[in-house]
């Protein structure tokens, strides 16, 4: 069966959507661990850190006895609905809404090796990466509260930036969403200096739910390094629509560009432009 796809993207310097996450049709969920605790983090991030509005996403991060997952609620919604609509004889399905982090980290409880995916436009990229054990910075400023919790602060210098976070003892758990953890309690809030990223938890329960991988049905995975992931990302940004024309195998046909005043861009001309980006890792 084909399933119609959009032709029509719109980037951030044409409404102030730079990147399109496609829902993705779910092949095979496959456990590989029970979660313990779940916590919902608000994550409001930015391409780079001049960019006028942040992005609003809602992360989920699961807590198991092997493994921690970090994952985009959003994404994973509209990937759940567009399976159940194509199981349903659906000729298309509901898209991404919104512009929600596209990234996903699966990361052990002990060790330091982290299996993340990315999407990117038509591609999806599985890489490994290292998780550092962090060397926090304790304050003896006054506590905050968060959702009823007292937290504690601490900073870290991370692979280029630097961070605040707010733990709470009141949850013994050495974790947080990302890479971020080690600290002697629940990571409630983390942000940079320059606040491109931050994370702040809207809700904390037990849970015995599992813990999911999953494989899509369109085969569109790529085993790639960290180093060869951020290279793609940042030639994306570099020029979105000559990516994205690029990965329909050069057919520019297939892209339809509308500007701000209602009127088709000239593709050429639109494949000239690029988004300012800076990643989080700035390596």
């Amino acid at each position: 069966m084909k399933y119609l796809l959009p032709l029509l993207f719109v980037f951030l310097w044409i409404t102030g959507a730079a990147q399109e996450s496609r829902s993705r049709i779910i092949d095979k969920a496959t456990p590989v661990d029970t979660a313990r605790y779940k916590v919902t983090y608000s994550l409001k991030y930015k391409f780079h850190p001049d960019q006028r509005d942040a992005y609003n996403d809602t992360r989920i991060v699961q807590i198991g006895k092997h493994r921690v997952k970090d994952y985009s609620d959003i994404i994973n919604h509209f990937d759940s609905l567009a399976t159940e609509q194509v199981r349903r004889g659906a000729d298309s399905y509901s898209n991404v809404s919104g512009n929600p982090w596209p990234l996903e980290i699966i990361r052990p409880i002990r060790g330091n090796k982290a299996d993340l995916k990315y999407r990117l436009s038509w591609s999806a990229f599985d890489y490994s990466d290292s998780v550092p054990s962090l060397e926090w910075i304790f304050s003896d400023e006054a506590t905050d509260s968060i959702m009823g919790y007292d937290c504690r602060k601490a900073t870290v210098e991370f692979a280029g930036r630097s961070y605040t976070a707010w733990f709470t003892p009141e949850i013994p758990l050495p974790f947080g969403p990302y890479k971020f953890g080690g600290l002697p309690g629940l990571i409630l809030k983390i942000e940079d200096a320059e606040r491109q990223f931050v994370w702040e938890a809207v809700g904390f329960e037990r849970t015995n739910t599992p813990i999911m991988e999953y494989t899509y049905q369109d085969g569109n995975d790529k085993r790639c390094t960290a180093a060869d992931v951020e290279k793609t990302i940042v030639r994306y940004f570099k020029s979105p629509v000559g990516f994205m024309i690029s990965e329909m195998g050069g057919d520019s046909n297939r892209i339809y560009l509308v500007g701000k005043d209602s009127k088709r861009m000239n593709n050429a001309e639109a494949a000239k432009m690029s988004v300012p980006y800076k990643p989080i890792e700035i390596r």
